[in-house]
């Protein structure tokens, strides 16, 4: 049996088409997980609706975030594999029957798959040029931290439950993909990877990956200063990877601190502080090794934390973010 988890937070008018791509899947033996977080809209009676379907579980909760419905779907479930899909996102029909096949095949812990992006007005394909794979051992993670052929997504993948025994979502962070899936690559024997794409996925410019909050930045900080924690004593191109992606994280917290109001940067004092030894200790190691010029250019203006310097670069990323709205995302 394969479980799917449904985490549902105001998404009325997207609902209906997720949930009926799941219940039309040619692969019949699911569970269907719905975890209705705390939605003020319609989407809770929605889910509702779907009761009907013997297969269909729903959880009413007070609003707690993505992790924790997520979470609670994982305590839930008791299928021998699992999947996730956002609750503005739809399945191809085979998808899941394309997801057990090739796990089945190939002995696969998790398997990837290609998905379609859709816009307000345009549906974008993957390329053609990605092959099909399956990776063994210490590839499995090498895949997605140094090759970047596996984004860290998480609806995009399928796993097989034993993968998520000791992990869990953490719970009250943004990015809880980005600190969980190298965790169960790390687990995982085996990796698959199809380049049929199985799932379409909503770009709206209102989801919590697009939003710049404080909030966001500094999550985004946590996460990525963990991942150098763990992964940096694996080798020397695991740490210069991590060390890179830490220095990202930095850079974005500066090119997005000054449209944070004056309270919210007092309660981020910390994590700069934070940020500044991160970057006091890693200074000589960035600015005379290999390092692209932006990862060093952060390196030096993020030591001044000259308040010009946030203004300029706030400035410019707006700018950009505006001028590129329409192409990027649904309105």
């Amino acid at each position: 049996m394969i479980s799917i988890i449904v985490p549902v937070y105001n998404v009325e008018p997207y609902l209906r088409k997720c949930l009926d791509s799941i219940l039309d899947q040619t692969y019949r033996d699911l569970e269907i997980l719905i975890i209705d977080d705390g939605s003020t809209d319609g989407s809770g009676e929605i889910c509702d609706e779907y009761k009907k379907d013997e297969r269909v579980r729903v959880f009413h909760t007070e609003n707690k975030g993505l992790s924790c419905a997520r979470n609670l779907g994982l305590d839930s479930a008791n299928g021998d594999y699992i999947a996730f899909i956002d609750s503005d996102d739809w399945f191809e029909e085979t998808a899941l029957q394309t997801f057990l096949t090739t796990a089945q095949d190939t002995g696969a812990d998790i398997v990837g798959c290609e998905f379609y992006q859709e816009y307000k007005d345009r549906t974008v394909k993957p390329g053609e040029n990605n092959t099909e794979y399956v990776v063994e051992g210490d590839e499995v993670l090498k895949t997605m931290v140094i090759d970047h052929k596996l984004t860290e997504d998480v609806w995009n993948k399928f796993y097989r439950v034993s993968l998520f025994e000791g992990i869990c979502y953490p719970e009250g962070l943004i990015f809880e993909d980005k600190a969980t899936t190298y965790k169960l690559l790390q687990k995982a024997q085996v990796l698959a990877y199809t380049p049929t794409p199985l799932i379409h996925y909503r770009n709206r410019e209102g989801s919590l990956s697009n939003v710049h909050s404080m909030k966001s930045l500094v999550d985004y900080w946590v996460v990525y200063r963990e991942r150098f924690d763990t992964l940096s004593h694996i080798s020397d191109q695991y740490y210069r990877v991590a060390l890179s992606e830490s220095i990202g994280a930095i850079s974005r917290m500066w090119r997005w601190y000054a449209g944070c109001g004056e309270e919210e940067q007092r309660r981020a004092e910390k994590t700069l502080e934070e940020m500044q030894q991160f970057l006091e200790e890693h200074r000589r190691e960035i600015l005379q090794g290999s390092y692209t010029k932006h990862v060093k250019a952060t390196c030096w203006y993020a030591r001044t934390q000259n308040p010009l310097v946030f203004k300029v670069l706030h400035s410019m990323n707006t700018l950009y973010r505006n001028r590129n709205r329409n192409k990027y995302y649904e309105q």
